[in-house]
């Protein structure tokens, strides 16, 4: 556990998202799990709140999670938004409409898991989530354990959004999207692939590709997916 605990609070140094990416991997395996989700926002104002999302869970999982609006069911995001206290996942949690957000998330490997606010009182509130693909619960003594690692890894990964992120989550309110790359953006996320959307645009995949680029860096993001996530997050697709 000692290990651990280093490779925890090594993530509160990391310099870039992709260097956070890296190490919360490595805190998260070091804690027996497999997948991370980082999710931070950020209350402004008169203004409504800024969103954005860290996901190490896999891929296919993600773009379906977005497709299909999981996280208007998905009851550890209300729980992390009202509560700080630890939530090891569990059937109860889920009610009649959310089942099949459990069951599919299960055929992704995301069987058991926890997750855990962190509010903080410069209006800035963050929830980490840890999956794996076996009982987190069957055994008290490793549940204690894990659940108080988390929460330090919880506490730690928000120290280092809040330095990292933050600062570009609120830089991109200001990106604005033309209407092509809208259009790309929108197929992307009904899961189209780049040649599909060059035939419904009736544009070449060299061009598709370079407004989804466009898209991307305007964002600040790496992926079609996180690309897909904050241009939602920030009310620019319908």
């Amino acid at each position: 556990m000692n290990d651990a605990l280093g490779m925890i609070y090594a993530v509160t140094t990391a310099n870039s998202r992709d260097e956070l990416v890296q190490r919360m991997h490595e805190a998260v395996r070091a804690l027996g799990c497999e997948h991370f989700m980082l999710g931070v926002e950020v209350h402004r104002p008169a203004l409504d709140p800024v969103q954005d999302v860290t996901s190490g869970y896999p891929e296919r999982w993600q773009r379906r999670y977005v497709e299909k609006g999981y996280v208007r069911m998905d009851p550890t995001v209300p729980h992390c938004q009202q509560h700080t206290t630890p939530l090891v996942w569990h059937d109860g949690i889920y009610a009649d409409g959310s089942i099949e957000l459990l069951e599919e998330a299960r055929s992704h490997g995301l069987s058991h898991g926890l997750s855990i606010g962190v509010h903080e009182t410069r209006n800035s509130k963050s929830m980490v989530s840890l999956a794996r693909d076996r009982p987190i619960d069957s055994d008290a003594r490793e549940q204690q354990e894990i659940v108080q690692a988390a929460t330090v890894l919880a506490t730690c990964a928000h120290m280092a959004a809040i330095r990292l992120i933050v600062p570009d989550l609120l830089a991109g309110q200001s990106a604005r999207l033309t209407p092509r790359e809208h259009d790309c953006l929108r197929l992307v996320m009904q899961g189209k692939s780049t040649s599909v959307i060059s035939d419904l645009l009736r544009i070449s995949e060299p061009t598709v590709d370079f407004h989804v680029k466009n898209v991307m860096r305007k964002l600040g993001v790496a992926t079609r997916v996180q690309a897909v996530a904050k241009a939602v997050s920030l009310g620019l697709l319908d």
